[in-house]
């Protein structure tokens, strides 16, 4: 028998849209005035409140947690039950988002326990009324229209129609039924462990209710054959939900628009939902939330202490000393290493703060580009690019680990930033090929469109040696030229000394940090802020205090800033050009204000130094095997007169036995 032949299921379809689909519910009412009124004037005097919202936010509930005595929200969505994947994404992220609202607030976490706030989210019916019904020494009062249950729809800043009926019995009567009939029929309990656990489990999901061991009976869900009618806005903003719902319908069947959920299938479902969130023992998945109004800094649900003792940091800043202290071994720019190395340092400890200053600068209708979301550090292999990142890891969080590079795709990434929230993303030992086919859209689609998400980091090996100028203006990039051979006994025994370095390590130095970053970042401002230079001033500040009396600032602990970034990120086609002159002088020559480069290697040498070289410093009639300079330009970008004789790449062309033309 078909679920159309059913009669059960011909019986569910009728009480989902409680026997009203022939026409429609008219209230007749009287105008009787018209006046302005604020949220909280609407709500003086009521001691209990019930809601039957479309959409909500959390703020809003937290004002009404205050206030009321007893609080009733039914949460409904008319557009969420196109599918079974879609309705189990809503859900999670409303768990998510009252999880945040509750976080740090003890009061609402007991009126939950108690029952005093009980929260519910429509089954299946298709719900887009609002009603607010109060109750209180004031009388009663009916709120209907529409107006959602948010700070902006009740702030008067936007076009909201609001009716109000009261201390009228009749009114009162008819829509508390209305909204008894949709919560008691039609709707799952969000049971208060979801709440007040302070970090999300698959298995508190409304729907998957029945995989709970206190569930009494299955549950039945009824889900559109077809995606309900979108309004044209609706259509443009409404996402996909993320993968690890993408194949639900392999652990919950749907028959004929009908999903019954009994306690094997829920079992089922949260299985495949954590499976597909995290799918590596060995990478749990973690989240790290800041609030920086109230200070409040979560890492997967535990909160963590921004007062930390002195001793504490003093131990952190001997070891981070001692550790770049090994840098002195590396062969090539060991100095320089250790700057580039420090600057990425300010930018990763920032990191989790860089949503929002990209937030408040698109909303100031600014450019995002120097608060950078994705670092990337490239070079040479055997130059510490894993091991910092991994210590970077350890002093934040008491732990290090790369999720695998199979999930770096451009469809896995955005719901990896999703679940890290501001935990940094690392991809470790990144290979050309990977990068190329998703790297580049990720970073060009810069304009991230969730309020919190973390930076993202790749480290690659000297094979990915061009990046176009897109990637260069919107990323962090870091070159690495220095390294230390593996082969050699110093390499052995520098990889000792670290691991006993990083055993003594610990987060005080990250959570001080912290400490100092949240309040500049709590003021207001109209002017974009120099995330470098105030994460490189806050970090050499803690260094300077902590540092025992014998030890001298080192010179790569210094304030650095974008602008001073910007100057260095060319750096590794800067010595590229310079590399091209010492070993064929022959290819260059000077006409005029231009100076022109030729060679054979149009697919190899000339393309690259075409995609890499800033636009700037070209002059007119590059083509084919020729690049065309700007003499004066490309002479302040290499800070030397390549073609002078004078010039100490002249001298040394010379010593060489070359001779520039």
């Amino acid at each position: 028998m078909t679920a159309k032949d059913d009669p059960a299921a011909h019986s569910l379809f009728q009480d989902a849209l409680l026997d009203e689909t022939a026409k429609l519910g008219i209230v007749r009412a009287r105008f009787e005035g018209f006046d302005k009124s604020s949220f909280d004037e609407l709500i003086v005097g009521y001691s209990s409140m019930k809601v039957l919202t479309y959409s909500s936010s959390a703020s809003i509930i937290n004002r009404a947690a205050e206030e009321m005595e007893r609080l009733e929200i039914v949460f409904g969505r008319p557009d969420i039950l196109g599918d079974m994947a879609s309705y189990l994404h809503f859900q999670e992220l409303l768990l998510k988002e009252l999880i945040d609202a509750t976080r740090g607030k003890d009061f609402i976490k007991e009126k939950i326990e108690s029952g005093a706030i009980k929260l519910y989210v429509v089954q299946d019916i298709i719900s887009h009324e609002k009603l607010f019904l109060l109750e209180g020494d004031a009388g009663t009062r009916v709120i209907t229209g529409s107006a959602n249950f948010s700070e902006r729809a009740f702030s008067g800043a936007q076009n909201e129609s609001y009716v109000c009926f009261d201390d009228d019995p009749a009114a009162c009567e008819h829509f508390d039924s209305a909204y008894e009939r949709i919560r008691d029929r039609s709707t799952t309990s969000i049971i208060e462990r979801a709440q007040i656990d302070g970090e999300f489990d698959a298995a508190n999901i409304p729907a998957l209710s029945p995989a709970r061991k206190d569930s009494k009976s299955p549950k039945v869900i009824l889900v559109q054959d077809g995606p309900p009618d979108l309004s044209t806005v609706h259509k443009a903003v409404r996402s996909r939900p993320p993968k690890r719902y993408g194949g639900i319908s392999s652990a919950i069947e749907t028959k004929g628009g009908v999903a019954k959920i009994d306690r094997q299938a829920a079992q089922r479902a949260v299985r495949y939902v954590k499976s597909n969130s995290r799918t590596q023992e060995e990478n749990p998945e973690e989240y790290l939330s800041i609030h920086p109004d109230s200070g409040l800094v979560v890492i997967s649900g535990k909160e963590l202490d921004l007062n930390v003792p002195a001793e504490a940091v003093e131990t952190d800043v001997r070891v981070w000393l001692e550790y770049f202290s090994g840098y002195r071994l590396f062969k090539g720019q060991h100095e320089k290493l250790a700057r580039d190395y420090f600057m990425f340092w300010s930018w990763f400890y920032a990191g989790p703060f860089v949503c929002d200053l990209r937030n408040s600068a698109l909303a100031r209708g600014e450019e995002v580009w120097d608060y950078p979301v994705f670092g990337l550090l490239y070079g040479k292999s055997n130059c510490g690019k894993s091991e910092l990142v991994k210590t970077l890891l350890l002093s934040m969080f008491g732990k290090e680990g790369f999720p695998p590079n199979d999930w770096f795709t451009k469809g896995q990434v955005p719901v990896l930033m999703e679940q890290n929230r501001r935990y940094p993303l690392v991809f470790d030992d990144m290979d050309k090929t990977r990068f190329g086919q998703h790297g580049t859209a990720l970073i060009k689609d810069d304009h991230v469109r969730m309020k919190d998400y973390p930076p993202v980091v790749l480290s690659m090996n000297a094979g990915q040696d061009t990046f176009d100028s897109e990637i260069r203006k919107r990323a962090l990039i870091v070159y690495t030229g220095a390294s230390l051979p593996d082969h050699t006994g110093e390499a052995r025994k520098l990889g000792r000394r670290v691991k006993q370095i990083k055993a003594n390590l610990g987060t005080a130095l990250y959570r001080e940090y912290l400490s100092r970053m949240l309040p500049p970042l709590r003021q207001e401002r109209q002017d974009p802020l120099d995330v470098l230079e105030l994460s490189s001033s806050v970090l050499r500040g803690i260094i300077s205090e902590h540092a025992t009396s014998s030890d001298s600032l080192p010179d790569w602990c210094r304030i650095v800033t974008m602008d001073e970034y910007g100057r260095s990120r060319h750096d590794r086609v800067r010595e590229e050009l310079v590399q091209q002159w010492l070993h064929d002088p022959a290819a260059w020559s000077r006409r005029g204000d231009k100076i022109i480069f030729r060679s054979e290697d149009i697919h190899g040498t000339v393309a690259k130094l075409r995609r890499d070289v800033p636009d700037y410093l070209y002059g007119s009639g590059t083509k084919g095997n020729v690049i065309v300079f700007e003499a004066d330009e490309l002479q302040k970008f290499l800070g030397v007169s390549i073609l002078s004789k004078k010039s100490p790449i002249a001298a040394l062309t010379r010593l060489l036995g070359g001779s520039p033309r």
